[in-house]
């Protein structure tokens, strides 16, 4: 995404050409691999050139080498999901250079396919929606929007709250009506994400995201025109956050019914797992044996490699005396000792 992942700089298309190659590359992937999906990504309806095309694809066996060789491709640039592929433009001018286009193929499951076209639709409106839902503790992702339990400072479960995206925005305070018609500029983008009763303008400061975020964001032309528009109306509404931030568990149990039941489970095993680390744990096993650094590191992978699975040595460490765990660790520290 962005038009600079070949070593060629991709071309930028008028808006006449580039729905033609849209239309035949998706014609072409289509045609060789019938039964797998492929949607090009929507921008808004005035937009005047591009610089790239961005088509969400799934195939059974996906092979992004094979979708390439479909497109007749002269350059592959693979970057996790997302493959870049460099199209020749126009195939009577001999040269390659200031003759290829960008095209990037997103591999997406079935699951998540719709949820992801509409995540990367309007150029950046899926980023800047993430922001309010981060803003209500949520995670707006291209795969669904979660609710993230976390156990001191790392991530222990995601919780699916939807894969339909009307639900997600209405979640947001955002009309799917508006978003599924489209829009016709830029502005509007800005004007409907702003149209939220819960925005504000501060959760979009890079001053206030963290390093990673404003590395990201700082390179993208439609955030950075989001915080040039957001500085040019200072008159914007702004959402108060409120003091509690438990609120927002009440309202996204009101709009996701079975959010409870999991948010409940995942606080179980989050006790759970807090017993067990309480019990057993690397300070613990390092008293016990003198071990530090590697050495204890090697310990505890052999304890946990000496059950079946996480669940049993989770089982054994809550039935167990510690007397029973300090044997089976003492019998592990000896057979390495060997």
């Amino acid at each position: 995404m962005g038009g600079n992942a070949l070593s060629h700089p991709s071309v930028r298309l008028t808006k006449k050409n580039y729905d033609r190659l849209v239309s035949d590359s998706l014609a072409k992937l289509r045609g060789q691999f019938p039964a797998g999906r492929f949607e090009a990504i929507e921008s808004f309806r005035s937009k005047a050139d591009f610089g790239d095309a961005d088509l969400v694809c799934w195939a059974p066996d996906y092979d992004p080498h094979a979708l390439a060789a479909a497109l007749g491709a002269v350059e592959v640039v693979r970057n996790g999901p997302v493959t870049s592929v460099g199209l020749v433009v126009r195939p009577e001018v001999p040269h390659i250079e200031g003759n290829v286009f960008q095209v990037d193929l997103i591999k997406q499951s079935p699951e998540d396919f719709d949820f992801a076209l509409n995540y990367f639709k309007a150029n950046d409106a899926g980023n800047l929606a993430g922001r309010l839902a981060k803003s209500m503790e949520t995670s707006l992702r291209h795969d669904g929007l979660f609710f993230v339990m976390r156990f001191g400072d790392y991530k222990f479960r995601d919780l699916l709250l939807t894969r339909d995206y009307d639900k997600a925005l209405a979640y947001i305070g955002l009309d799917a009506k508006v978003f599924n018609a489209g829009f016709e500029t830029l502005t509007e983008i800005f004007e409907f994400i702003v149209s939220s009763p819960y925005f504000r303008a501060d959760i979009f400061l890079l001053e206030n995201r963290n390093a990673q975020a404003r590395v990201r964001d700082r390179k993208r032309p439609t955030y950075r025109a989001f915080l040039q528009y957001c500085a040019e109306h200072p008159e914007l509404p702004s959402f108060k956050a409120p003091a509690d931030e438990s609120v927002w568990l009440t309202r996204v149990a009101e709009h996701f019914p079975h959010f409870q039941a999991e948010y409940d489970q995942a606080l179980a095993d989050m006790a759970e797992l807090r017993a067990v680390k309480d019990k057993f744990n690397g300070d613990w096993v390092s008293q016990l044996t003198g071990l530090q650094g590697k050495e204890l590191g090697g310990l505890m992978k052999r304890f946990k490699e000496s059950f079946e699975s996480p669940e049993a040595q989770r089982a054994f460490v809550l039935e167990s005396s510690l007397e029973d765990i300090e044997a089976r660790v003492r019998q592990l520290h000896a057979e390495m000792q060997r």
